[in-house]
This record gives C-alpha cells, structure tokens and sequence, in this order.
C-alpha cells in the first residue's frame, strides 16, 4: 500500500543540509516530492507563525530544521526556535495549532539519511489516529 499523497512545508536552515544536492527546482525534496523546502538562513529566524500560516494555506504538515543542538551558525538559533514550539519561549504556537502536525529536527551537514528518516517518521507519525479523550 502506498503512503498518502500529502503536502509538507519545511523550514530549513541553510547551514543543517546540503540543500543545493536535495531539492529539485521547485524547492522539493528529490527523495520526497511531497516535501516542499523553504530555505532560511538560520532556524531560529522561524516564528511559530510561518508554520502555522503554512497549515492554514493548506499544507498537511510542516516542521523546521536547523543545526545541531550546540552548533548553530549563529549561536543560539536552534535552541530559540526549539523553545518556541514547546512553548517555553515567545512566539509560540497558538493553542489551537494541532502540534501532530508540527516538526522539528537538528541535523548537521552531515546527516542528510538522519534527516531523511526523521522525516520519514515525522510523515508516519500523521498517521496514527488521537486517542479519544476521556468522558
């Protein structure tokens, strides 16, 4: 059976992934069309609501990436925005967000297949069904 057609926005930082060997020329992920990339100079320029507004223009899912935990280009990026989407820093995601559908990896230049999996896992993860809340 194959996985669902789907659309997913992801912020990139331009430092975590060879980007220039990954996308397409329309921004998509060559291992996985379905994946459209927004490329930004560092994760930590990503506010909660980019993504959020990338879900209410129709997309299924989004995540961001960055460098990894203690090597961002910038210092602190990757923990900032890290810290927003689990809401210990502002901006954060709006309550109303369904954060299933929020992503967030730390990769380095190096770990093109790790990203690739967690991807992969993230998409898998749309999936699985809530369970119902208790009466």
């Amino acid at each position: 059976m194959s996985e669902p057609k789907r659309t997913i926005i992801g912020f990139v930082c331009e430092r975590s992934l060879p980007l220039e060997r990954m996308l397409g020329p329309d921004k998509a992920l060559l291992d996985d069309p379905d994946t459209k990339v927004v490329i930004v100079p560092c994760s930590g320029m990503v506010k909660p609501t980019l993504m959020e507004a990338a879900l209410t223009a129709g997309a299924d899912a989004t995540f961001v990436c960055g460098c990894a935990i203690g090597d961002c280009h910038y210092r602190t990026g990757n923990l900032m925005i890290r810290e927003r989407l689990q809401g210990k820093r502002n901006p954060k995601l709006r309550k109303t967000t369904d954060r299933r559908k929020v992503g967030m990896f730390f990769v380095t230049m190096k770990d093109k297949s790790a990203f690739l999996e967690a991807l992969a896992e993230f998409k898998a993860s749309l999936d699985v069904k809530p369970l119902p809340e208790e009466e």
